[in-house]
């Protein structure tokens, strides 16, 4: 078991990496080269068996012109219910909390 605060779908992400690979009708062999990557290395990060490491996700998102956010965590929406609990989280949080989630916030926020 996993004892990262972020995990990631790598089934899922390979998914995106591969169609926006053929959006920009680009072949395996293509990318790979403009990754510095073996062929097979591409197959593997498009199947989901394998992770990266954070240059190699940045040096991606380059050559496929996207962000590690529409890679990462594009499936990912807040629900009702989910932004619910935030607000009522920070609600019952000390002053000190609810000040420090707002610039976290803000700074997140900002960056993208």
């Amino acid at each position: 078991m996993c004892d990262c605060i972020f995990s990631y779908d790598k089934t899922a992400v390979g998914q995106r990496i591969r169609k926006r690979r053929m959006e920009m009708h680009l072949t395996r062999e293509q990318m790979a080269e403009k990754l510095d990557k073996s062929m097979r290395m591409v197959g593997d990060l498009e199947r989901g068996t394998v992770g990266m490491s954070i240059e190699t996700l940045l040096t991606l998102c380059s050559v496929l012109k996207t962000t590690p956010n529409d890679l990462l965590l594009f499936d990912q929406t807040v629900n009702d219910s989910e932004l619910a609990w935030a607000l009522d989280a920070l609600s019952n949080a000390s002053e000190h909390v609810r000040t420090s989630a707002i610039e976290i916030l803000r700074a997140y926020l900002r960056s993208v």
